[in-house]
């Protein structure tokens, strides 16, 4: 049974090498139309293609966004996305929308008719490398956001500091945010977690007005 493969690329050139390509490397395998793009969603409709090889030439995640709306028109039809270089945020991008894989502009014919078969049988078609990078960076990035919030203080505990800062108690703070004693000293139990897990407890303590401050007992 052969692959109907539908090729959606903006390089007419490059679209026509392709096509050719497959032909001489897999001409019963592979049958292969080719469609601009403007019209892909309508090529894709009529079409009912096994897969799709489509070329990332759109501005921002147009490109991206194609391939979840080609699954609405074609249910069946698995997604290559096609790039000049593999980023890891573009692999982030592919996976997100649908994609089952994606391969370089540059790759031989061989190679393309290996990924189209491969994906075809409901394979993904990402180097095994290049995916296990993608996704340590997208854990990294999360994990950092996480951190960042986790550290960052609150409005009320912004203002807490500040008057610790300018020599108030925690009675006096107390009466002047009109909060109870047990109330500042909770705020600045998790102001001096935040601080010191962000590192910037030392900061603080080297601004003027906290080196004078710096040898009181905030829980009293």
């Amino acid at each position: 049974m052969a692959i109907n493969l539908l090729i959606a690329c903006g390089d007419s050139r490059l679209a026509h090498a392709m096509h050719s390509g497959l032909e001489q490397q897999d001409p019963t395998g592979i049958n292969s139309e080719l469609a601009d793009l403007e019209h892909v969603l309508e090529s894709a409709s009529r079409m009912q293609p096994d897969v799709l090889l489509l070329e990332n030439s759109l501005a921002g995640e147009s490109t991206h966004q194609l391939v979840s709306l080609v699954g609405r028109v074609s249910r069946f039809t698995r997604t290559l996305m096609l790039y000049d270089t593999c980023t890891d945020d573009l692999i982030i991008e592919s996976i997100q929308q649908g994609a089952s894989g994606c391969v370089l502009k540059s790759s031989p014919p061989w190679l393309l008719a290996k990924a189209v078969h491969s994906v075809f049988h409901g394979d993904a078609w990402y180097g095994r490398m290049a995916l296990l990078q993608a996704l340590q960076s997208q854990v990294c990035r999360s994990t950092s956001a996480n951190e960042v919030e986790e550290h960052r203080l609150t409005p009320r505990e912004e203002e807490i500091l500040h008057l610790i800062g300018c020599g108030m108690s925690n009675k006096e703070i107390g009466r002047q945010l009109e909060i109870s004693d047990k109330t500042v000293k909770t705020h600045l139990h998790r102001v001096y977690v935040k601080l010191n897990r962000s590192g910037r407890f030392k900061a603080f303590l080297a601004q003027p007005e906290a080196r004078a401050q710096a040898s009181w007992t905030p829980m009293k």
